[in-house]
């Protein structure tokens, strides 16, 4: 049952992670328009293009939380996750300095925020090898 529970939390957390980034995050961009050095250097209203996205750090954390699901690697999806959680929370952090209005987060976000809800279940609740 634990393993079902982590195969459903996990590719339902990725699918939701992955789609995140073609819908609006905050301010009609989305994730994939935003640049990944407003990671660091904080939140501006340009867009960029997906390669210099947010795109890129979350399709590594999810290939990594799938890759750990199917070759049994528990730290690998904890990995992934911890990844996922991290670009969300940073992007947070950074927008929050800037504006301290949850309300004006669109549905790409949060969507991204179940998601790594969903990879983090899954990272837990996956049995570990014998």
């Amino acid at each position: 049952m634990r393993m079902l529970i982590a195969i459903l939390a996990t590719v339902a957390g990725a699918a939701a992670v992955v789609y995140s980034q073609f819908l609006p995050w905050y301010r009609d961009r989305q994730g994939r328009q935003i640049p990944l050095n407003e990671l660091w250097n904080g939140v501006t209203t340009t867009t960029t293009d997906m390669v210099n996205s947010l795109f890129v750090p979350i399709v590594i954390a999810v290939v990594l939380a799938l890759l750990g699901l199917f070759i049994g690697k528990r730290w690998m999806m904890a990995l992934g996750a911890f990844l996922a959680v991290v670009v969300f929370a940073v992007f947070l952090g950074q927008q929050m300095q800037v504006e301290a209005l949850a309300s004006q987060f669109m549905q790409g976000f949060w969507n991204t925020a179940g998601g790594c809800v969903l990879l983090l279940i899954g990272a837990i609740t996956r049995p570990s090898r014998a």
